[in-house]
């Protein structure tokens, strides 16, 4: 029986067992994993496709997140193309703990299709610990190979992948024209959403993935809007007096946080998903910006300048009750929460330079995972183990590109040679 990958992503698992990492992500902070070694072999493609092969996203996809090595085995005679008949003895001197191995073949009830069949091979153990098959188009091939990569991932690791997540970022031309993209996580098949003159900004992913709301100067100041992705309607969301800037979406996708300038200083609320129920979350003199909700729902973390310089701070929303997070620099903000909240991902200025950094809320322990000197922007991965930023590209052109927890990697995302900013990162859907 086999089942179609077409529009969703469906596989056969003829034997998958429980994973045997189980990394935590409070482990990871600090670069305490140890990068897993892991052979990616070409796989046997008797179809042809001309477009970058599948063990090479595969490898890519891996090698991102600092949690995997994928080995060099070019020049390697006689590479598997299933598990039957591995050489355990070749593949453990090369000090490889797991090989993925694979073929791609015409599906044969339709030669416009693709069957891509691998396996996931414990070298230690001397078994396949994952087999499984995908048929979808020819142009699914990527999508096919990045859910490779997220089953690896996931076996591996037992948090879930997120190779077949998209992002949407802000592409600035001439500083005349805007247009809000989404593509693939690493940059490929992208399109617009929005192409307009003015400028955008703030793009957030709503949790359920079926909206993005941002702040559009199109009436010649910051109004928030939100659009649906299936239909590509737009609703204005905040046309208030003043500035309407930073939407925030909560964890249940109905209620947003924002930040209004309705006297000389931000201030943060609430408000529904449709504009109704609009309420001031605090009344303070300072500012009070950059609202992030926590994955409870019923803390949200901001930036405040109320102790003197910017830091960050939470409030919940149940008692009022404010703490201050941040302290070891003297300037942070841009604040952001990982899905499970034992994370605190934010921008910290570091001897002049703001670089991305990341905070165990259990033990206080904070990371500067980026070396700065003009990065912007952090969000997490859906599943907490990545972070999409912003970066100067030799001091000239704003690129994005992803940095991994531990700090270990920090891979580019290639999306043309325009201003690319203001990143977001979609939920995991399916």
């Amino acid at each position: 029986m086999v089942f179609r990958f077409y529009s969703l992503f469906v596989g056969i698992l003829l034997l998958i067992s429980t994973p045997i990492y189980s990394l935590e992500v409070i482990e990871i902070l600090g670069g305490k994993a140890s990068e897993i070694p892991i052979a990616i072999v070409p796989f046997e493609d008797s179809v042809g496709i001309n477009s970058q092969k599948a063990h090479q996203i595969i490898s890519q996809d891996l090698d991102r997140t600092g949690l995997f090595r994928p080995l060099n085995i070019t020049g390697i005679s006689n590479s598997p193309s299933s598990d039957i008949n591995i050489n355990y003895t070749k593949w453990s001197a090369m000090d490889a703990q797991f090989i993925v191995v694979g073929k791609v073949e015409s599906e044969n009830r339709d030669k416009k299709n693709i069957e891509i069949t691998w396996s996931l091979i414990d070298i230690f153990k001397e078994k396949t610990v994952v087999t499984m098959r995908y048929i979808g188009k020819k142009k699914q091939y990527r999508a096919i190979a990045h859910k490779v990569s997220d089953h690896v991932y996931e076996y591996l690791t037992g948090s879930k992948g997120i190779f077949h997540t998209k992002i949407a970022y802000v592409k600035k031309i001439n500083n005349k024209k805007y247009s809000l993209n989404i593509s693939d996580f690493d940059g490929f098949n992208s399109r617009p959403i929005l192409n307009t003159t003015q400028p955008i900004i703030s793009p957030r992913w709503s949790p359920d993935g079926k909206k993005i709301a941002y702040v559009s100067f199109e009436k010649k100041k910051p109004v928030i809007y939100i659009q649906n992705l299936r239909t590509g309607k737009r609703t204005l969301l905040a046309n208030f007096k003043g500035n309407n800037s930073a939407p925030a979406w909560s964890p249940d996708s109905k209620k947003l946080a924002i930040v209004l300038t309705y006297n000389r200083n931000s201030q943060i609320y609430i408000i529904n998903e449709d504009g109704t129920g609009i309420k001031q979350l605090m009344r303070s003199n300072s500012i009070n910006t950059e609202p992030s909700w926590s994955p409870n729902g019923k803390d949200i973390y901001f930036s405040s300048n109320r102790g003197g310089s910017p830091q960050i701070y939470k409030i919940n929303i149940e008692d009022d009750e404010i703490t201050r997070i941040t302290y070891e620099s003297k300037y942070n903000l841009s604040p952001s929460l990982s899905y499970d909240g034992k994370l605190l991902l934010f921008l910290a200025q570091d001897q002049g330079k703001f670089k991305v950094a990341i905070q165990n809320l259990i033990s206080n322990q904070v990371l500067k995972l980026t070396k700065g000197p003009a990065d912007e922007s952090p969000i997490f991965a859906p599943n907490g183990h990545l972070i999409l930023f912003t970066y100067k590209d030799y001091g000239k052109t704003t690129k994005i590109g992803t940095v991994s927890i531990n700090g270990l990697k920090r891979v580019p995302i290639n999306v043309g040679n325009a201003i690319i900013q203001e990143p977001t990162w979609g939920p995991i859907t399916n």
